[in-house]
């Protein structure tokens, strides 16, 4: 362990405040920086490296449940990347047969017969729409083709499309 994993930090912090928290514990890190979201603000934690797994330890054990800018930090290993994180979602499901477009931005009424017969052009099986525990439309659904081609031709041709007075985004669906 090289890396800790600071959390619970007031949003406010910065990476030199970070840095100047382990130094001023005489624990030197090569560095620190707090973890921003897309947005441009902090996620309330932040990475410390340190150049030998003795030293992030030591500072592990001082560091966690202490006070800074007024709230208990919580120190631990750095896990690396969670499972909800960008690397994950990019993985490909083992099942993945490329038939099967995943259909956005579509009108609240529309049906999986609608939705099947605007694909029917390019072979599409099925259609189904999403929808959420009280039975309405979550705004999506897929359309299953028998080959990927088909697929692959029906995504060039029809996303940004017209259906429904709706522009509609589509794309193979990795998950099925």
């Amino acid at each position: 362990m090289t890396t800790l994993f600071v959390g619970n930090l007031k949003w406010e912090c910065t990476d030199d405040e970070l840095f100047s928290l382990f130094t001023g514990g005489s624990f030197i890190p090569t560095s620190a920086e707090v973890v921003m979201g897309r947005n441009g603000r902090s996620r309330g934690y932040g990475l410390v490296t340190f150049s030998d797994e003795a030293t992030a330890s030591a500072a592990q054990g001082a560091y966690n449940g202490q006070d800074f800018q007024g709230r208990n930090l919580i120190v631990h290993e750095d896990r690396g990347a969670t499972k909800g994180s960008k690397t994950a979602s990019t993985e490909v499901d083992p099942n993945f047969t490329g038939t099967s477009v995943f259909v956005n931005n579509l009108s609240w009424a529309t049906t999986d017969d609608e939705l099947k017969a605007y694909f029917n052009q390019f072979g599409s099986v099925s259609a189904k729409i999403a929808l959420r525990k009280d039975g309405k439309s979550r705004g999506w659904g897929t359309v299953q083709f028998s080959e990927p081609e088909q697929a692959m031709q029906a995504v060039e041709n029809m996303k940004g499309s017209d259906f429904g007075g709706r522009t509609i985004e589509c794309l193979i669906d990795k998950k099925a």
